[in-house]
C-alpha cells in the first residue's frame, strides 16, 4: 500500500543501545566488586570499611540501573515485535486484496 510507511530502524537501534547499556551496567557491577577486593593489604581499618561501603553502594546502583535498562529494553522489544507483526499482517492483507483485484 503506497500510503503505508514504516521505519523500524530507530527502534532496532534503540534495542541495540539498550543491550549495550545492560552489558555496560553489568560490567560496572562486576568491576566495582572485583576492584574493591584487589586493594593492597595496607588498606585496612575505618578507611577501608568506608571504601568498601562506597563500592557496595556503587554495586547496588549499578544493579538498579541494570534492572531498569533491562525493563526498558523489554518494553522496546515488545513494541518492536508488535510493530513488526502489524506491518507483516498489513502487508499480507494488502497483497491478498491486490491479488484479488488482479484476478
Amino acid at each position: 500500500m503506497a500510503e503505508q510507511q514504516a521505519d523500524t530502524t530507530e527502534l532496532s537501534e534503540l534495542l541495540q543501545t539498550m543491550n549495550e547499556l545492560i552489558g555496560y551496567t553489568s560490567a560496572l557491577k562486576q568491576g566495582a566488586s572485583g576492584f574493591a577486593y584487589m586493594l593492597p593489604t595496607e588498606w585496612q581499618g575505618p578507611a577501608m570499611q568506608a571504601f568498601l561501603g562506597t563500592f557496595n553502594a556503587w554495586t547496588v546502583g549499578a544493579s538498579a540501573l541494570e534492572v531498569t535498562a533491562l525493563a526498558l529494553k523489554n518494553q522496546a522489544q515488545a513494541s518492536s515485535d508488535a510493530y513488526s507483526g502489524t506491518i507483516e499482517k498489513l502487508d499480507s492483507s494488502w497483497a491478498s486484496i491486490q491479488s484479488n483485484f488482479e484476478a
